[in-house]
């Protein structure tokens, strides 16, 4: 059936896209851990800097640059992050925008599936009819 084809189609888009919206997911969830461990990181060597008594000038100076390098990397992680939303709403507004064209589809397909059934009751009937009054009217005849 042609109109099967299309659905059949259509749901595989449908997946297919899906499947891309998961693995963007999937991504955005690695770029939210990697930030998490980055700003983890960096709160642990706060903590344990700040512990270690009195410092010297350099150490001081290594601390901070340090810190910088690590404020660098969580300001970029957060643009990865940022960015990775961007694509995942995308991705997310193709997926919707093709489950409701499959759900369309499906609305329609199914409206052509009963129209069939019910045609093809009706053409039961009208058979089912002609024979019962094809038979009457050979009893009837034979009656003569």
């Amino acid at each position: 059936n042609r109109k099967q084809k299309i659905f059949n189609l259509a749901k595989a888009e449908e997946r297919r896209v899906a499947g891309e919206m998961g693995r963007v997911q999937r991504s955005l969830n690695a770029e939210i851990s990697r930030l998490q461990e980055l700003e983890s990181y960096r709160q642990n060597y706060t903590e344990q800097f700040n512990s270690g008594g009195t410092i010297s000038a350099s150490r001081w100076q290594d601390y901070q640059n340090f810190l910088e390098r690590i404020d660098k990397a969580v300001d970029g992680q957060k643009k990865q992050i940022m960015n990775g939303r961007e694509t995942r709403d995308v991705h997310r507004r193709r997926w919707m925008l093709e489950k409701q064209k499959l759900d369309s589809l499906e609305r329609v397909v199914d409206r052509f599936r009963r129209a069939e059934a019910q045609e093809t009751d009706r053409q039961s009937q009208k058979d089912i009819d002609e024979l019962s009054t094809t038979k009457r009217l050979t009893r009837l005849r034979s009656l003569d």
